[in-house]
Formats: C-alpha cells, structure tokens, sequence
C-alpha cells in the first residue's frame, strides 16, 4: 500500500510540474510556414537601442551544395536565431564540449579525471575547470555591464535561443550529457568569447610556467639577475627567435589595391593556421538581414569557432577582413614577497593582505553524485596567485588585459557591419579582442593593417618578457594603448601589403607609415621585431611574391593561396651535394638524382619525402652544435659550413632509415603524409616549421617506426576575395568540411574533393547564386530565449513524467506478481525474473550516452 502511495505522489508532482510548465509556455509553430527572403541585390554601423519583436518571425536556413548555411531573416534577432540553430545542426556536440570548457564545468559532466577540454589536452577536466575559473573565463552578468545591451538582446540571447531550439527539436536523439547542460545562456556565449581571448592571450601561461620552473631552481634574486638584466633581456630576446620545425600557431593574410591588381579592383587573401579540431576549428556561414529599427545591413560571410554569434573573418558587400597572430605582450607575471606567515604582500615598502576567494567546482564523483569543490584562490593587486612557495615566502600573480571583459562582442558586430574603413576603425577601438595583426580592403579602393593589441603602458625598462617584481610601483601597468597610437599602415605607395606573423614595419615596402611611427615599446611590437624578418619565413615568401608582381590576377592570389614551396635553403641544402657519388650504394645515387630534379615543392613527389627526412637529420646535427634551442639563422650559418662529405653522410643516414622502414627510397609524399576524417585516410601537400615551412602549411605528428605523418592542422580556412562594387565574389576551402557529425555527406567533402587537391571551392554571395546551388531549404520558427528555455525545462518535465510512469508501471507488474505467487503456482524465481526484466527496461531508457 505504501508503495502505491509513493507513485501515485511521484505522478501527482509530474502532472503538475508538465501542466506548470505548459501554462507558462506558448510556443505553437504555424503548420504552414512560408520562404521569406529578405533582397540580397548587387548594391553608419552605430548601434542603437531597437524593439525586440520575435513572435510569429521566422529564418530561412538554405544550404549550398557544400552545405555552407546562407542564413536569410527579416530581423537580426531571427539570423543570429538561425545562426545558433545551423551550428547546432552541424556540430552540436563540438558547441557543448566548448561551453562546458570554458564555463569551468566538465567535472561536473565526465568527471574530474577525464580529458574532454577543448583547449588544452594536456589538462584533466578538474584541472582545466579550476585554471579557467581561477582565469576568470566563465562569463558573469557583470562582465556584460561594459557592452551595448542591445548587442546582447540583438545578437548573444537570440543565438543562445537557436542553439536551444535545436536541442528542443531534437531532444530524443541527442546525448544525455547534452541534455543535462541545456538550456544554453548568454553566460555560456560569453565564456567561449573569454576562452578565445584567453586562448591567444595564452603567452601568459607559458611565461608564468617557465618562471615558476626557473625559481624554483635559482630562487628569485638570480632570476633576476639573469632575466631582468640587459645580459638576461638578451639571452630572452634569442630563447624567443623562431626554432627549427616548430608548428605553431600563425596566419596568412595579404591586400593588393587596384592600382596591381588585373582587374582594377582590390583582392584580399587570408589563411589562418590552426589546429583542426577543438575549440578553434573553424565554420564557415553566412548571415543576412536587413537594415532595421536602426540597426545596419547585416551581410557577412566568412568564418567562425563553433559556439560564437558572429563572423571572425571574411567579407561582407563592401569590406574583407582577416587577422594574424602577432606578438603584443597581454599578460604579465610578478614576482610577489611574502610574509612569514604567507598572509600578506609586500608593495612600496608596505604589507598588504592578500585577498581571499573561494571559486566552486562542481565535480562529478562516481557511485555518489555531484559534489562541490570549493577551493580557496588568492589574489593581489596584479592577479591572481597561481603559484604561492610557503617555504621561501614568494608568489607569482598572473593577468591579462581582457581577463575581465566581452566588449568583443560588440567590436565584432560592429565589423561585421561595417562598410567602410571609418566604421571598420571604429570597430577595433573598442579593443576587445587581445591581439592580432589586423588587415583589411574594401570596395571602395582602401587598404590598411594595424598590429592591434588589448595592451597597458609599462615601464620599457623591465624586461616584459619574463616574470617581474611585484614589490615595487615601477611595475604597475598604466592604461591600455589606445587603438590611435598603435602601429597602423593606411594605403602604402606599394599598393599592397601582407602580414605572415612577422614584424609590422615588414608588412610592404617603403615608405613604411609604421617605420616612421616608432619607436615603439618592446612590450608593443614583440621580442622577435628586433631581430628582423628572417629570409626563410612565410613573410618573407609572400612579400617577394607580391613584390615580383604589379599586375596580380585571381589566379595569382589562388596560387599564393595554396603555395607549398620550400624556402630557397632547401637549394642551399642540396647544393652541397656532389651530381653522383661513386662507389655509393645504388639507393644513394637515386635519393641524390631525385633531389637535384625536384622542383622544391611538398607535393606528391618522392625527393619530398626525402628531403623531409634528410632535412630533420641536418637539423639534428645542428642542435648538437648550437643547442636544442638553435634558431634558424644558426642554421643557416651550419649550411653554410656544410661540407660535402658531411652533406652526404647525412643523406646516406637517411637513405638507411629510408631502406629499414620503407624498403626502398621512392616513397611517394601523399603516402606518408595524411589525415584521417572518419573513415577517410586521405594524402595532403604541405609541410610547417621554418626553415623549410610552406606558405600553405600542414602541422604533422611523426611516428618514427613507421615512417608516417599524420596531420593535425595548419591551413584551417582559406579565403579569396574580389572586392568589386556590387559584384563582390570570393572562393574558400575548409579542411574538412562543415559538418562534424560523421553521417552528414559534408563530414569530409571538401577534403576529398578541394582541400587534398590544393583547390578552393566557389562561394556564393547573392541570392541568385544561392538559390540556383541550394542543397535544401528549411524555415525556422523563431522564439525567444527565454521561450526556448521553458521549452527544455518542458522536455525535462516530460521526460521526468515518463520516468515516473516507468516506475509507476513497475510498481504495478511487482504487486501483482506478489498477488500471483500468494495465490498461485508462480514461483519467486520467476516473479523476480519479470521484475529484473521490468527493471531493466525502465534503465535502457535513461541510459546515459557518452561524446564521441
């Protein structure tokens, strides 16, 4: 009897929560929706306060032949609608992981010792939910205070909205640990924004790891001494020069004016470098909405990481637009001396306490349940202490300029609707993004770069590279630089200009604005700037390119798009070979015969493999002679000093290697150099690290047992843009395509059939070229965010209900298989067979399911 009191109660509280819920909820689609397409003809971005009017709105989504979303509304609030609801179709689980990273909350998901971070693998789930939160990633809605509050209503909630609706619509078929994390808000938008900053603000980190490695072995004075003075800024300025072969993060992005281009009209080329998968996987789309209710157009196309409201680069009706890592110093690590006691820090000749916080992790712990971990944080007037020695009383506060702040978000609205060169500066003066060389053209014949940077005043005579003491005012930042006085290149006479993750002053020719501007403060431009642009650099490359050509075609730029040449030291290398070496093995000769005919590119070619392979032994023997942080132009100088005899021996180590894992030396590239997409193993050209890095460069992992590299990134989207008026057209190529679920046929079509193949692919811009490549057609109905989170917390309550009817079923077949054996043959062994059978049935249907 008590039983059936029980489920009786449980079914009682389930009616009422599902009727609360629907009485709170009305959010009935039309059955008959209709294709509304705002014009998208061939013909000030200032943000104002607008009405926000969703019901009975509706988003048109057409998909391409690539599948490429052309996402077409009345409203902005509609297309940012759209736009989280066609990332959610694509990679809905790629949207989750990254929320969960940067809102600090995959313990509480997987658990505290899994690795399902989207940002640093290397990091647990416990460890990255405490770093990020102790980095103050998580979004909070005080961080929101400091943007335009129509840019949240207009552009973050609708989006969140989508992403829910997605989840709403298809609630049965998605992972439970999906569905425990919806609904999505505007915090989890915000903390991938933060994320992002903190991702390329991440200098930070490596400079407070190497100084809390460096002190704890010398201690703080000798430290000190050796990094803080002029011999200690030395030896940083070389230890930061460029390695040899080392993928990293970096971009291409070059801007030819009319003035040399073929057509008259400028072209703009950009091709970010960056890892394939996780949180900076790129996708491609494009939004479309009318000027209203005072807001401006909104036509953009380009790219974006998957879980962001708006384009990162690519081009709109009137301007292209892309960035490049640069080297402006963000973040900075202090020194701190502490008390006996490690209660209090000294600043000024004072005792200051240090502050105190608690952060909560929530942490799944199995066989009990989530639990709260609350961790005790300390803080200075820096930053937060993310190393305290107790035993030596020194700490080390760690910050960085955009650790507290999304006016990203609202810079990148601004962009994305900007249509002139005013407007695009205007945009970036907010300095809401961390860094990045930024370029741009436009319709209207302009060029331009700034080298931008969210970056405080310091004193330049400390050594910001490395960790600073805390104890004095000296090292106190001042106010950020603003966007006026950072180094910037409006129109050159050269007509073009490009930026490889190189120096400013080294983006074109001179007369150089930027040259004349200076000097600027190391801090500013980058260590590496004072030691030039090195001659086997992607820099270098394109600027010779563009250098050599007045008359650039659209077939020009596609080629230095997708340009797999090695630098001019390759030849250097092999002409320390002799034609033939006598006496040599049959396998020696060829490997030289094939390297003498190469045409120096890494394509399908076997001198490629064995250039790549003989080069990696030369870079060998060179750090055995300038260390293991040689740089390239100690490489240069050791093939200077090559001997033949030393050349040959080298490329007979290689051979031997070659003859042990291969068999033979003809190994083609494409063989041994692939990625893998699901079931596809497909080959790739390209290779990454100077000095023998592509223009269009691939990131590999080397097993050396077996010979192969497996790529990882490198080249993540390409972009072409012709910028003539009311006619502006563009090609691009993703790695893999925009899909990430592995049943969609855009998993990998633009692998197999344009990025393998060096090739980009058309895009289509107009209504007309849309409509004549679409795919499919789906209208949306559009809803609030607040509606759509009554929709999931419906979805919860009906799922609870089924559970309670599950049980309340089971409760029934065990009463009754009680009165059976009471009355009957029935024995207990089989009435406990029906209830285990019950059991498991009522389990099979809250089976938790696990990412892919």
């Amino acid at each position: 009897m008590r039983s059936r009191k029980i489920v009786c109660s449980a079914l009682l509280i389930a009616v009422f929560l599902l009727a609360l819920s629907a009485s709170t909820l009305n959010c009935t689609a039309s059955s008959s929706l209709t294709v509304g397409l705002a014009e998208n003809s061939r013909s000030s971005s200032a943000v104002k306060s607008v009405k926000i009017c969703f019901n009975g709105d509706v988003v048109t989504i057409i998909r391409d032949e690539f599948g490429i979303p052309h996402i077409n509304g009345s409203s902005q609030q509609a297309v940012f609608f759209g736009f989280g609801y066609a990332q959610a179709e694509d990679a809905i689980e790629t949207i989750m992981l990254n929320y969960l990273t940067a809102t600090g909350t995959l313990s509480k998901t997987f658990g505290p010792s899994g690795h399902n971070n989207t940002w640093y693998p290397g990091l647990s789930n416990l460890e990255s939910d405490v770093l990020l939160r102790m980095l103050w990633v998580p979004a909070s809605e005080e961080d929101y205070v400091a943007i335009n509050d129509t840019i949240r209503r207009v552009m973050i909630e609708p989006f969140a909205a989508g992403i829910n609706y997605y989840i709403y619509t298809h609630w049965g078929s998605l992972p439970s640990w999906i569905k425990e994390n919806a609904p999505v808000t505007s915090i989890h938008v915000g903390s991938m924004g933060k994320l992002i900053n903190l991702l390329f603000s991440s200098g930070v980190l490596r400079e407070w790891m190497s100084a809390e490695k460096a002190i704890k072995s010398m201690g703080v004075e000798k430290y000190l001494e050796q990094y803080q003075s002029d011999a200690g800024l030395f030896s940083t300025i070389v230890g930061a020069s460029p390695t040899l072969y080392g993928g990293t993060l970096g971009s291409n992005q070059w801007a030819v004016n009319g003035s040399r281009s073929a057509t008259g009209y400028p072209m703009y080329g950009m091709d970010p470098h960056l890892p394939w998968d996780g949180v900076l996987q790129w996708y491609e789309a494009h939004i479309m909405a009318p000027a209203h209710d005072g807001l401006p157009e909104l036509n953009v196309m380009g790219a974006i990481f998957f879980g962001l409201p708006f384009i990162g680069m690519g081009h709109n009706e009137y301007i292209a637009w892309s960035e490049t890592v640069n080297q402006v110093d963000v973040g900075d690590v202090w020194i701190e001396r502490l008390n006996e006691d490690n209660t209090m820090y000294l600043y000024n000749g004072t005792w200051h306490p240090i502050e105190k916080k608690t952060i909560t992790v929530p942490v799944k712990i199995s066989g009990i349940g989530v639990i709260y971990y609350k961790l005790p944080v300390s803080y200075t007037h820096h930053g937060v202490l993310l190393t305290i020695n107790e035993t030596d009383h020194w700490a080390l506060a760690v910050n960085y300029s955009t650790s507290k702040s999304v006016v990203g978000f609202e810079q990148w609205y601004r962009v994305n609707t900007a249509q002139n060169l005013t407007q695009f500066k205007e945009a970036w003066s907010l300095l809401g993004t961390a860094i990045f060389n930024v370029m741009y053209a436009d319709v209207h014949g302009n060029i331009f770069y700034v080298w931008n940077g969210v970056c405080p005043r310091r004193n330049d005579t400390f050594n910001w590279s490395a960790a600073v003491p805390g104890w004095i005012p000296e090292t106190d930042w001042g106010p950020v630089i603003p966007f006026s006085e950072l180094p910037q290149q409006e129109n050159p006479e050269s007509g073009w200009m490009q930026n490889c993750n190189i120096p400013a002053w080294n983006i074109t020719t001179q007369p150089n604005n930027i040259t004349e501007q200076g000097p600027f403060p190391k801090y500013l431009v980058g260590w590496d700037g004072y030691r030039g642009m090195s001659r086997y650099t992607r820099g270098y490359m394109l600027y010779n390119m563009l250098l050599s050509n007045d008359n650039v075609t659209i077939d020009d730029m596609l080629s230095m798009a997708v340009d797999v040449s090695v630098s001019h030291l390759a030849g250097d290398c092999i002409g320390k070979l002799p034609d033939s070496v006598p006496g040599g093995s049959q396998e020696l000769n060829e490997a030289i015969g094939a390297l003498k005919a190469w045409d120096m590119r890494m394509t399908n070619q076997t001198a490629a493999t064995i250039f790549q392979l003989w080069a990696q032994k030369l870079m060998d023997k060179c750090r055995e002679t300038y260390g293991k942080d040689a740089t390239i132009w100690d490489f240069e100088n050791y093939i200077g000093n090559l001997t033949q005899e030393q050349a040959v021996e080298t490329l007979n180590e290689t051979v031997n290697y070659m003859l042990q894992v291969y068999g033979n030396v003809s190994v083609y590239w494409a063989n041994v150099h692939y990625v893998v997409r699901g079931q596809h193993r497909v080959g790739l050209s390209g290779t990454d690290g100077e000095p023998f890095g592509c223009l269009n460069p691939r990131w590999y992992t080397f097993n050396e047992k077996t010979g192969e590299w497996r790529c990882t990134g490198g080249s993540s989207f390409i972009m072409v843009v012709h910028l003539q008026p009311n006619n502006v057209s563009s090609l691009s190529v993703l790695p893999y395509g925009v899909s990430n679920k592995p049943d969609s046929p855009h998993y990998a079509d633009q692998l197999l059939n344009y990025y393998s193949k060096d090739t980009l692919h058309p895009d289509y811009f107009y209504m007309d070229e849309i409509l004549a490549h679409r795919e499919s057609i789906s209208n949306i109905p559009v809803y609030t965010l607040n509606e759509t989170i009554e929709m999931i917390n419906r979805r919860v309550v009906e799922e609870l209900l089924a559970t309670v009817q599950t049980l309340a079923a089971l409760n029934m077949v065990a009463l009754a298989v009680v009165n059976q054996t009471t009355s009957s043959s029935l024995t207990v062994g089989a009435a406990a067979a029906v209830v285990l059978a019950a059991i498991t049935v009522a389990s099979a249907r809250r089976k938790p399911k696990t990412p892919a």
